[in-house]
């Protein structure tokens, strides 16, 4: 087990904060559910909940949010780790060796849900700890493969994390095919001001916004009905 030795990452109470951010920014840009990246629940199971990214395209990411800790786990398809470009079909070796067993017991509970099998790499932090830890697949992988591959894709999907709302603007743009986006709108939804009818039609014109609304306050957002 070692530190993750890379600047990109924040600590579990921001990460979570921007995961709920770009969730609720997805819901506004897109009806379809299957069409989202961003995605957030608060109640995956009593105690824990969840971010998930799926750029669609094969990868995707998991965040486990615990009382005991955050695991990450994510899997980018064209990895040389992952267990579909191995021989044998299975997980790297050490992959999800050293990570605390509490975190490991609710990933085995949604298994299913959480795509055990499919992992490049795999990140976690205990309790109110800083740092974020790896176990020891990373020694094997950088003795194995070049710098560029040894990290499972970590630096591409945890970048998806990083987006300010600059970076929002500038990729919903492509994503959602947008001529035009207002920064200031995506600002609101950063600073997690309540969500308003108004906002909704500034974001997103054609959303059907009660539907909107209705999603975004069942999923535990702050929002204003007028």
């Amino acid at each position: 087990m070692q530190a993750w030795n890379d600047t990109i990452m924040m600590n579990a109470d921001a990460l979570r904060k921007r995961l709920r951010i770009l969730a609720a920014l997805d819901i506004i840009f897109s009806e379809e559910e299957w069409l989202r990246v961003h995605h957030y629940e608060n109640d995956l199971q009593p105690g824990v909940a969840w971010g998930n990214i799926n750029n669609g395209a094969g990868d995707h990411l998991h965040v486990l949010f615990t009382n005991s800790g955050t695991l990450i786990k994510g899997f980018d398809h064209e990895s040389p780790l992952s267990p579909h470009a191995r021989e044998d079909g299975e997980i790297y070796p050490g992959m999800y060796d050293e990570v605390p067993e509490a975190l490991m017991a609710v990933l085995r509970d949604q298994e299913e849900t959480l795509d055990m099998e499919d992992v490049t790499f795999c990140l976690w932090q205990e309790g109110n700890d800083l740092s974020w830890m790896v176990g020891n697949w990373i020694q094997m992988a950088t003795a194995e493969e070049d710098e560029a591959d040894a990290r499972g894709g970590a630096e591409f999907l945890l970048g998806y994390m990083n987006k300010n709302s600059e970076d929002y603007v500038d990729w919903a743009k492509g994503y959602y095919d947008l001529l035009d986006l207002s920064l200031e709108a995506v600002a609101e939804i950063y600073d997690e001001k309540p969500v308003t009818a108004s906002l909704i039609k500034q974001l997103c014109p054609e959303r059907d916004v009660a539907a909107a609304l209705n999603e975004l306050q069942q999923r535990g957002y702050a929002v204003e009905q007028t």
